[in-house]
């Protein structure tokens, strides 16, 4: 079997500093060849939308298997997949409030403290220990190109994606950029020295109703999994069941 990770702290840099980051995928993304349909443009096999693709169409160069801390749920509906969408739920914050007027900057991808959908949302805390852990892919990407991929799941265009400065700034930290689904960032650590980042919901899972994934999308997340190598059918099968569960 390949190496799972895990991750070290993140010490923080810079925005302009930091060129290459980790993206960290614990959905259907870990499937290579649906995240470059992010990356390059297209429709994934078996998905329903289109995607305009990054602006810079590199593919990654380098990948890692990851084990994380914290829980795998399905809520919401995908409107590529049907069924719930995965969402991250990171182990519980150890202080914090959200990111403040200061941070949220102006014009397009700037961080939004103001936005609010009445569930309590991650702000901009630092993560804390907690239990539980997710099975992930981290993809070797450019700092543009995770905020082009960010952008696309956000439902905007490529290059309007969030600003990275905050959730650069270091240690493990949320940062909530509007009130949906994907529209939190996570850093979650460092590998290789870089930073590894997410997006997930600014809701727990406690906070939304539940929803099981399609068989479709389920097969996305087995199929990427797969493809690392790491873990064996079988531990796949019973990991995604038990998220899957509701």
């Amino acid at each position: 079997m390949n190496e799972v990770r895990t991750l070290e702290p993140w010490v923080g840099a810079p925005g302009s500093a930091v060129d290459r980051v980790w993206y960290v995928s614990y959905g259907s993304n870990m499937r290579l060849a649906r995240f470059l349909a992010y990356v390059r443009g297209g429709r994934a096999e078996g998905g329903a939308l289109e995607h305009p693709g990054c602006r810079d169409p590199e593919p990654p160069r380098a990948w890692a298997a990851l084990e994380l801390r914290g829980r795998l749920y399905f809520a919401t509906e995908s409107r590529i997949w049907g069924g719930g969408r995965a969402f991250l739920e990171p182990p519980d914050e150890a202080g914090g409030g959200r990111t403040g007027p200061g941070d949220s900057g102006t014009g397009p991808g700037a961080v939004r403290a103001d936005l609010d959908d009445g569930r309590p949302g991650l702000g901009a805390g630092r993560i804390a220990a907690g239990t539980g852990r997710v099975f992930a892919r981290a993809y070797d990407v450019s700092r543009e190109q995770f905020a082009d991929v960010a952008a696309q799941e956000m439902y905007r265009a490529p290059g309007d994606g969030p600003g990275l400065e905050t959730v650069l700034a270091g240690g493990e930290r949320a940062v909530r950029c509007g009130p949906g689904r994907y529209e939190t960032l996570l850093c979650l650590g460092a590998l290789d020295g870089r930073p590894a980042l997410t997006f997930t919901a600014p809701w727990r899972a406690a906070e939304v109703a539940p929803n099981p994934p399609s068989e479709r999308y389920l097969a996305q997340l087995a199929g990427g999994l797969g493809e690392t190598g790491a873990w064996s059918a079988a531990v796949i099968r019973a990991y995604l069941a038990a998220a899957a569960a509701v």
